[in-house]
């Protein structure tokens, strides 16, 4: 990769001064058994808010091809502009070259919304979800007084479950989105019938289960009813996607296979029942990581100890 212009530090997660670290962690209870993304972006939140001079943190993924430096810019500017108010930042951008990407939002989660929508009528949360142009990029920025209280899931869901917890701790006047960039690139999953354990399936599937288990947080029960009326209408909006998205297709010249995309929602369709499925078996499911503020009020020294360590890990 070429050099970064600035300070870097490297979190090494997997090295034995973190490791100690996140033992520690577990003995005490803290539920951070589960490796992977969540794990990692909810250990490097902990690094950041360690230094006592931080006052905005801006997140990206790190496998974005076209990556250019105006976007981290925009990513956080609403934040720390002087003039404005905005505590939380998301960014947007077009999943488009010579074809249409971001099946995931497309044929999943947004006719998913819709559904939801169809369903229960108005719904706070929903339309605030609804109003994201891009609910599942992993790019956001938040002030370090917000970012203290976020918990962070540790599954595939953490998009959806740091919109949920934003929504709870702030007011939406004070979350705004912004376009990072025209068009955004990055390195793109295959969609791997019968394998609901990897990729882009499971994915699909933790994001069901991470908006079932917000809304039955938020008192909402759902029935068999509901769950079979959810199946049959979510088919249905995501035939209406595909036809809206052909069209798309065809009046801009771009490369577009109908049969392709059918195959997505049959197995999208799949991950919706697993994730129907795997809520009703255990609501909780993998419970989300503790709040920074909570570990640091059950360990006191824990943040100085982290950034000790990330520092011994970069001599």
């Amino acid at each position: 990769m070429s050099v970064l212009p600035g300070q870097v530090k490297v979190i090494w997660h997997d090295g034995p001064r973190i490791e100690a670290l996140l033992k520690e962690l577990i003995e005490a209870d803290f539920n951070l058994a589960h490796p992977g993304k969540g794990r990692s972006v909810w250990m490097s939140l902990g690094y950041i808010l360690s230094e006592q001079d931080i006052y905005a943190i801006a997140m990206h993924d790190c496998d974005i091809l076209n990556y250019e430096r105006q976007m981290l810019a925009r990513l956080i500017y609403p934040v720390v502009h002087p003039a404005l108010s905005f505590e939380f930042s998301k960014g947007y951008y077009a999943r488009v070259t010579d074809r249409l990407y971001g099946r995931v939002t497309r044929l999943f989660y947004i006719p998913l919304i819709q559904t939801l929508k169809r369903i229960l009528g108005y719904n706070a949360f929903i339309e605030y979800l609804n109003n994201f142009r891009y609910a599942l990029s992993g790019e956001f920025a938040f002030d370090s007084s917000l970012a203290k209280g976020i918990r962070i899931s540790p599954s595939w869901g953490l998009e959806i479950s740091m919109l949920s917890e934003v929504y709870q701790k702030t007011s939406v006047n004070r979350i705004c989105q912004v376009e990072i960039i025209d068009t955004y690139e990055h390195k793109h999953q295959t969609l791997k019938k019968g394998k609901p354990a990897e990729g882009l399936i499971r994915m699909a599937t933790d994001i069901g289960k991470a908006l079932f288990r917000v809304l039955s947080q938020d008192g909402l029960i759902m029935s068999d009813a509901f769950f079979r009326t959810l199946l049959t209408a979510y088919i249905q909006e995501a035939r209406i996607a595909i036809e809206k998205y052909n069209a798309l297709a065809l009046l801009n010249g771009l490369i577009y296979d109908r049969h392709e995309e059918i195959e997505a929602v049959d197995i999208f369709v799949g991950s919706l029942k697993l994730s129907i499925q795997e809520f009703i078996k255990d609501p909780v499911d993998i419970p989300m990581m503790a709040a920074w503020v909570r570990v640091v009020a059950a360990i006191q020294d824990f943040s100085d100890r982290l950034f000790y360590a990330v520092e011994e890990d970069n001599r």
